[in-house]
C-alpha cells in the first residue's frame, strides 16, 4: 500500500503563523506535525508516499528531501495552483497501482490502519472515509451512513448536528474513485466528492475511529494539541522537565509544578516562573523574572524580563492569544524577537568593519575640520539660513497588513543626519520645480537647472562635499562607510538576465526596497559614478551585490571585490568612491 499526505493548503486559518511555516510543519512537542504522520505511516510499513506541495514547498522539501533518513522513498506533487484535495489525487493517476491511504497534512490520529484496511477491503470499498465521533466542531461536513456503515447523505454543520461523525481525514481509495473527479476544477474530498458518491450511490463507507485524534485547524488547536500531548507524555515518563536541561537555572528547576518541554539549547533564566503546562522549542531564550502559562514557544525567539505570557503561541516577532483569537508582530526586540545565531567569523568582522569605520571618520573629521569651518563661512555669506539642514533617512518603510483576526505593525525606522545647506530657503513655487524634474514617472525627483541651488551649493554638490557632517553619524554608528542598498536577490536577477522592462519594473517599489538596506557613505553605484547614471540605470548597479552569490562562477569571478562580505571589496568601494568624488563624478 501506498501513502499520500496532502500538505498543499494555505493554512489560512492558521494565519499568521501559516505565513512562514506550512501547516504540515508545525511544531507538535518540537517535531513537526508532518513527520509523526511519516512516522505513522511507516509503522504499518507503508514506506511509498508522496506529499502535494503548493504553499512554502521548500520548507518541507529541505525538511525530508527523498526520506532517505527516515528509511522511506518520499516524491512530491507540486500544485501551481490549489484545485482542492481530490484533484490533488486526479493529479497523480500514475502513482496509483493499488489501494492507497491518504492523509491530510494537518491532522494526528491513532488510527490502526491495519483495521482500517481489512474493513475498506471486506466492505468491497472504493473510497472509504475514517470519521470521529466529534458534536463540537462547527462549519464542517457531517457523513451520514447506514447500519451497513455505507455513506448515505451529508450535510454541513453550523450549530446543530444531526450527525456526530465527521472526517478525521483519512481516508483508503481504490483507483476507480478517479472516474469520479473532474481534471482541473476545484474538487474536495469533504463536499464535492461526498455530494458524487451520495448522488450516485457509489460503494463508499464510513470507518468509525476510537482514540486519541487531533486536527489543527486553527492557531488555537495547535495550542491544545501541544498541552494535551505533553500532559500525557509527563504522565508515562513521570518527570516535570522533559527535554534539554542544559540551561535551564537551578532554582526553576527546584520550584517547578507543572510539566514543561524545552527544546534543544534554550535558556531559561532566574525568576521564571512556569504555572501551568508550556512546551519550548530549541534556541529559545526565556528572561529573568518572566512568567508563562499553558503557552508554545517556538524556536529561536526571545522572551524579555518580567513579562506575562497566558494562553499564548509565541514565534520570533509574532504572537497569537488563542483565548481572544488575534496576534501581533512586536518589533521591540526587549519584549519578543528572534534570535540569529551568528559565526564567531561574522561577529569579528562586524567589529572590524566598526573598528574601522570609527577611526577612518575620527581621522577624516580631524583632517577637514578647517575646510568645514570655511565652508561654514562661504555659506553664512552666500544666502541667509541655516549651515546645516537636518535630513531623514528610513531604514525601514511604515508597513501595516490588518485582518480581522491579526495585524503586523513595523513602525518606521529612521537615521535623522546633518548635511551642509546647498538650496535657498525661500520657498519656490511647486508647480515650477516640478517641470524641472528629469524624470517622467516614478519616485526620483531630480531638478535640471533646480533654481533653489545656491552657487556655494552648486560646488558642494559636485565636489560632495556637502556631505562631509555625515561623518559624525558613522563615529555614532548610525551609518557606515558602505551602504549596500540593494534589491531582493529574486528581482536581481531577473533584472540582470532581462534588463530594464518597464513591464515589471516599478520604481516606486523599488525605492522603498532601496531604503531598507544598510546605510552608508559608499555604494556599488557612488564609486561607479553616479552623476552620469539614471534612476533605473542606478538600480541595475544596486542589484549587483544582491545576486553576487549565483552559481554562474564567471559572473563571481568579476563581482568577487564588491561582494557585501568582502573586506577587500568593502575597502575598494570606499577607495573607488573618492576617486569618483576626485574626478568630479559625484552627485550634482
Amino acid at each position: 500500500m501506498k501513502g499520500i499526505i496532502l500538505g498543499a493548503g494555505l493554512g489560512k486559518r492558521l494565519q499568521p503563523l501559516s505565513n512562514e511555516i506550512p501547516a504540515p510543519m508545525l511544531p507538535i512537542l518540537n517535531k513537526p506535525l508532518i513527520l509523526y504522520i511519516i512516522e505513522h505511516l511507516k509503522k504499518f510499513e507503508i514506506t511509498d508516499i508522496k506529499i502535494s506541495l503548493h504553499h512554502l514547498p521548500e520548507i518541507i522539501d529541505a525538511f525530508i528531501g527523498e526520506g532517505e533518513e527516515l528509511n522511506v522513498r518520499i516524491s512530491y506533487s507540486l500544485e501551481k495552483e490549489l484545485f482542492g484535495t481530490a484533484t490533488a489525487l486526479k493529479r497523480v493517476t500514475s502513482f496509483f497501482n493499488d489501494t492507497i491511504v491518504i492523509h491530510y497534512g494537518n491532522c494526528l490520529t491513532e488510527i490502526d490502519l491495519n483495521e482500517f484496511y481489512y474493513f475498506h477491503k471486506s466492505k468491497k470499498s472504493i473510497f472509504s472515509y475514517a470519521v470521529i465521533e466529534n458534536t463540537i466542531a462547527q462549519n464542517t461536513y457531517e457523513i451520514i451512513f447506514d447500519q451497513n456503515s455505507k455513506i448515505v447523505n451529508y450535510r454541513f454543520r453550523r450549530k446543530r448536528s444531526i450527525s456526530p461523525y465527521i472526517s478525521a481525514g483519512v481516508f483508503l481509495a481504490e483507483k476507480e474513485i478517479l472516474n469520479y473527479i473532474p481534471s482541473n476544477s476545484k474538487f474536495s474530498l469533504d463536499e464535492e466528492l461526498l455530494f458524487t458518491i451520495c448522488e450516485k450511490k457509489i460503494d463508499s463507507f464510513a470507518f468509525v475511529v476510537h482514540g486519541e485524534y487531533f486536527k489543527i485547524e486553527y492557531p488555537k488547536d495547535l495550542l491544545k494539541t501541544n498541552i494535551n500531548l505533553l500532559k500525557l507524555l509527563s504522565e508515562s515518563e513521570g518527570q516535570l522537565i522533559i527535554g534539554d536541561k542544559r540551561k535551564v537555572h537551578k532554582d526553576f528547576q527546584k520550584s517547578l509544578n507543572v510539566p514543561v518541554m524545552i527544546g534543544e539549547n534554550s535558556e531559561i533564566r532566574k525568576n521564571v516562573l512556569i504555572k501551568s503546562p508550556v512546551v519550548i522549542g530549541k534556541n529559545v531564550v526565556i528572561d529573568e523574572g518572566t512568567t508563562i502559562s499553558n503557552s508554545l514557544i517556538l524556536d529561536d525567539t526571545y522572551i524579555g524580563k518580567n513579562l506575562e505570557v497566558i494562553d499564548s503561541i509565541i514565534y520570533k516577532n509574532l504572537c497569537i492569544n488563542t483565548t481572544q483569537d488575534f496576534g501581533i508582530y512586536v518589533t521591540d526586540s526587549f519584549i519578543i524577537s528572534p534570535i540569529n545565531k551568528s559565526r564567531l567569523k561574522d561577529k569579528i568582522k562586524g567589529m572590524t568593519y566598526r573598528i574601522f569605520d570609527f577611526v577612518i571618520a575620527l581621522i577624516g573629521l580631524i583632517i577637514f575640520l578647517p575646510l568645514m569651518l570655511l565652508i561654514a563661512i562661504a555659506i553664512k555669506l552666500d544666502s541667509k539660513g541655516p549651515i546645516f539642514y537636518r535630513s531623514k533617512r528610513l531604514i525601514r518603510p511604515l508597513l501595516i497588513e490588518k485582518t480581522q483576526k491579526w495585524y503586523k505593525y513595523e513602525p518606521e525606522k529612521e537615521v535623522i543626519y546633518l548635511k551642509f545647506r546647498t538650496m535657498k530657503v525661500s520657498q519656490f513655487p511647486e508647480e515650477k520645480i516640478s517641470e524641472l524634474n528629469v524624470y517622467n514617472e516614478g519616485p526620483y525627483f531630480k531638478a535640471k537647472d533646480d533654481p533653489r541651488i545656491t552657487r556655494v551649493g552648486k560646488f558642494l554638490r559636485r565636489t560632495s562635499l556637502d556631505e562631509l557632517p555625515l561623518l559624525f553619524n558613522v563615529l555614532k554608528g548610525d551609518i557606515g562607510l558602505v551602504g549596500i542598498w540593494a534589491l531582493p536577490p529574486e528581482e536581481a536577477q531577473t533584472l540582470y538576465q532581462e534588463g530594464i522592462s518597464k513591464d515589471w519594473l516599478k520604481l516606486k517599489e523599488l525605492a522603498q526596497v532601496r531604503f531598507k538596506g544598510k546605510l552608508g557613505l559608499a555604494g556599488y553605484w557612488q564609486s561607479r559614478g553616479r552623476s552620469n547614471l539614471t534612476a533605473e540605470e542606478r538600480a541595475i548597479h544596486d542589484s549587483i551585490q544582491a545576486i553576487s552569490n549565483i552559481e554562474d562562477e564567471k559572473l563571481k569571478k568579476r563581482l568577487k571585490e564588491y561582494r557585501s562580505d568582502s573586506v577587500k571589496g568593502y575597502i575598494s568601494l570606499i577607495l573607488d568612491t573618492i576617486k569618483s568624488v576626485i574626478k568630479r563624478k559625484g552627485a550634482y
